[in-house]
């Protein structure tokens, strides 16, 4: 779904070659300013004191790392819903070039909706529960003979269900 989505933009050639710097970071759910600023140094190559610099330190070498670069940064599966501590994060981004772009992917509109760019959400369409159930047996079960497909079926649907129409 989204991720795939996002990931396709990342690794599209027309991608690498207009973006100078380009970085991935799985946010989740718990969210962790000092763990997703040292992936992001990590990602783009910038050295640090994994044990003793404090969260400050971390992203002003973050934000002189990404200064006059074109860069493309891509926060997949964000939860985060107080703007105070997404603009903490964010102080570390403004020194890009004009044109440097952040991919949030994120299932919360709230959160899409604070990062303040309405015009920005791309909104992914669900599918039927049929439909999940269809892609999910082709991936799970693809060079396998059906047998097995029948023994998993039970978890396999409930598997369906939690994804609530994601593909």
């Amino acid at each position: 779904g989204k991720t795939t989505l996002a990931q396709l933009v990342y690794n599209d050639q027309r991608a690498k070659d207009h973006f100078s710097t380009m970085a991935w970071v799985y946010v989740s759910e718990e969210y962790d300013p000092t763990r997703i600023t040292k992936e992001l140094l990590r990602e783009l190559n910038i050295s640090f004191s994994d044990s003793h610099e404090n969260l400050n330190s971390l992203q002003v070498k973050l934000k002189v790392g990404l200064t006059g670069k074109k860069f493309l940064l891509v926060l997949d599966d964000v939860w985060i819903s107080d703007y105070n501590q997404w603009g903490n994060l964010r102080i570390a981004f403004e020194g890009g070039l004009r044109g440097s772009r952040i991919i949030l992917t994120t299932r919360n509109l709230y959160v899409a909706r604070m990062m303040g760019r309405e015009k920005s959400i791309h909104h992914m369409n669900l599918i039927s529960e049929d439909d999940c159930w269809s892609l999910f047996v082709k991936h799970a079960f693809e060079n396998r003979d059906g047998s097995q497909a029948l023994e998993f079926e039970e978890i396999g649907k409930k598997i369906v269900k939690k994804c609530e129409g994601l593909p």
